[in-house]
């Protein structure tokens, strides 16, 4: 007896194994459809929290070279432009700081060094120049950063600029990203210590947002000088380390060694010989 397959049997499994090919066919094209549709979703979804963060982000204030700047603040043809020079002293080495007040790691670098800063600046060793910078304004989409700093100018009119800029510090947010709002920053005047006539022109002058322009100018230099992220120290006209300005050892060495510095007096800036309001 043959034990080859019947005419009828080998035609039935053909026909059956064409069906499970067609069946398999059907089901990939069930699953690559699906899958362009999830893809699709999963874009859409994306260009519309993309477009709704840009709608929500506040408008970024326009850079103005002939906007007021606060009392002591360079100008554009400046040695340090936008900058404030906080104890300028003949002949001593220049060390630029850039901060954006929402930095964490510029907190971080405030609550370490910031007052062993200053105090290379008040016993005449260093000129030290604030930098600032808002680029976290666009990551953020919030504007705290041009706001504070502005606000900050204001204080700086007053007579307390490093006051004020360590009390924005000291309440910087746990959370990056939750800013200032204008409450607070006019609240930082009174812990700045502006009180009587000049805490009357200070609440005017953050309510007008009189300086709004000073760090969106700054923030232009900032990315013009190619910095690329703050807390960026600058001494006579080099880069240090970042691991430099956590050590103030290595800080305070580095400025011993370095020579005179380039900077303007800056009118209404207090020298090393004058003490800090």
């Amino acid at each position: 007896m043959s034990s080859r397959p019947s005419r009828p049997a080998t035609a039935a499994a053909a026909a059956a194994r064409a069906a499970a090919a067609q069946q398999q066919q059907r089901r990939e094209r069930v699953i690559r459809a699906v899958g362009i549709v999830v893809v699709l979703a999963v874009l859409a979804g994306i260009v519309f929290l993309f477009v709704r963060s840009r709608a929500n982000a506040p408008a970024p204030v326009p850079t103005d070279s002939s906007a007021p700047l606060p009392a002591g603040v360079m100008p554009a043809t400046g040695a340090q432009p936008y900058g404030w020079t906080y104890r300028w002293t003949p002949g001593a080495p220049v060390l630029q700081l850039w901060e954006d007040f929402q930095c964490p790691v510029c907190g971080q670098l405030e609550r370490q060094n910031g007052a062993a800063i200053e105090a290379l600046a008040d016993a005449g060793k260093v000129t030290l120049v604030y930098r600032p910078a808002t680029f976290l304004d666009l990551n953020l989409r919030n504007g705290s950063s041009n706001r504070a700093v502005a606000a900050w100018g204001c204080a700086i009119d007053a007579g307390r600029g490093i006051e004020y800029h360590n009390a924005v510090f000291a309440a910087q947010p746990a959370r990056e990203g939750d800013g200032f709002t204008d409450q607070q920053l006019v609240a930082f005047g009174t812990t700045a210590g502006i009180t009587g006539a000049a805490r009357d022109t200070f609440d005017r002058c953050v309510a007008a947002g009189t300086y709004r322009s000073w760090p969106a100018n700054s923030q232009a230099q900032f990315e013009y000088d190619g910095i690329a992220g703050t807390p960026t120290a600058v001494l006579n006209g080099t880069e240090l380390p970042r691991q430099t300005l956590f050590d103030m050892t290595a800080l305070t060495a580095a400025v011993a060694a370095a020579g005179p510095g380039t900077t303007a007096t800056p009118a209404g800036t207090p020298s090393s010989s004058v003490s800090p309001s």
